[in-house]
């Protein structure tokens, strides 16, 4: 009982407050205060770190209008320069219009304007009152034209009003037609050469009279002049004429002129006309002969199919020869065959002078002349008839 007593007395009694602290709470106190500074500290520096890595804004003039750019208007020259930083992470772009690829001059003025291109990269867009008036009217000068669309009736209608335009030509004269041989002149010629058309060559003949002059006087090629020409070319499926260019001629007196005339036959058309071989049995021969043996090869498998033997691709295999054969020669050409001696005619393309190489002399009186007109007596030494 005595022991309670005392440990009850003992738990009851208080502290004694004579106004002195109680040096066991100053640790406490302390390390709440260093706790204190250092979370301030952390905050701190943490505050600075986060400032160095977020983007820094634009210096932007106070006076100036800032909202979201719905269309990019060009700032007054000359710009003022903007202090940009360059971010960590690329922003997102703002609305920005860009040229359309006819506006020549839009275009180069964007390329030298840096505003332009800070424009681009930035989602805002800042820009001034006093410079609205002035970039207005330079958007109103550089925006492009919308061409028109003509109509089509009034183009057709506007052309029907117009008239044709027709160049005249000037009259002049041929010249001295004692030495011309105009153009469009026949002359016939003999072939001193066989023409085969497989292989191009030339060939020759012989004019067989005296070819006279525009005006019918003067013989300007004499008989017996040769001529040479050449043909290039060889026949196609379907023709039945060989053209042929007429080169040159040399008359018995050694005169040499240019011709470069076509041959025509003895009507006038173009080309020489003779015997046309189609090499038909050339062409088919060989597949009649492998389509004969295909329909024999075709019996005998039949046949030995009827003996139960059996047998594969035999029955093809004169159809796939006779294809084959029939596409190496089907292309073919024809060959046209014209034999030596035949009538054959020269269509004159050009006009030709012989001034440079000939001159003319009397060699009859002007009455001998009208009396063997008048008797038509026009051999080289007649013996004129007088009445």
């Amino acid at each position: 009982m005595i022991n309670d007593n005392d440990e009850i007395i003992t738990e009851d009694r208080g502290t004694i407050n004579d106004g002195r602290k109680n040096t066991s709470t100053q640790p406490k106190t302390k390390a709440v205060v260093v706790l204190v500074i250092i979370s301030f500290c952390g905050y701190m520096l943490w505050n600075i770190l986060s400032a160095n890595t977020t983007p820094e804004t634009v210096e932007i003039p106070k006076q100036g209008e800032i909202g979201q750019s719905n269309g990019f208007i060009a700032p007054p020259p000359p710009p003022e320069p903007l202090v940009l930083a360059t971010p960590s992470s690329t922003p997102p772009l703002g609305h920005v219009i860009l040229p359309r690829p006819g506006e020549e001059r839009n275009s180069k003025i964007e390329e030298t304007d840096p505003l332009l291109d800070s424009a681009r990269r930035a989602p805002v867009l800042a820009f001034s009152n006093n410079s609205h008036a002035e970039t207005h009217g330079i958007n109103e000068n550089i925006l492009p034209t919308i061409p028109q669309i003509p109509n089509k009736d009034a183009m057709s209608f506007a052309s029907l009003l117009e008239p044709r335009q027709i160049s005249g030509t000037k009259a002049q004269y041929i010249g001295n037609r004692n030495y011309i041989i105009s153009m469009g002149t026949s002359i016939p010629c003999i072939l001193e050469t066989a023409l085969n058309s497989d292989q191009p060559g030339f060939t020759s003949c012989v004019i067989n009279r005296d070819i006279l002059s525009d005006n019918g006087r003067v013989v300007l090629l004499d008989k017996g002049t040769q001529v040479v020409g050449e043909y290039r070319g060889g026949l196609h499926q379907g023709q039945a004429r060989l053209f042929v260019l007429w080169t040159r001629a040399k008359t018995p007196n050694g005169v040499v002129v240019n011709l470069d005339s076509p041959a025509t036959d003895n009507l006038g058309r173009a080309g020489f006309d003779g015997r046309v071989n189609q090499h038909w049995w050339q062409r088919f021969g060989s597949a009649l002969l492998l389509s004969v043996v295909g329909d024999a090869t075709k019996m005998l498998v039949d046949k030995i199919k009827n003996d139960n033997i059996q047998i594969n691709g035999l029955s093809n295999a004169g159809k796939e020869a006779a294809s084959i054969a029939l596409e190496n020669q089907i292309n073919i050409p024809p060959t046209l065959e014209k034999h030596q001696g035949e009538l054959v005619n020269i269509f004159v393309a050009r006009d030709i002078n012989f001034s440079s190489v000939y001159r003319l002399a009397v060699t009859e009186r002007k009455n001998t002349i009208y009396k063997r007109a008048v008797f038509g007596n026009f051999y080289p030494n007649p013996s004129v008839l007088q009445k």
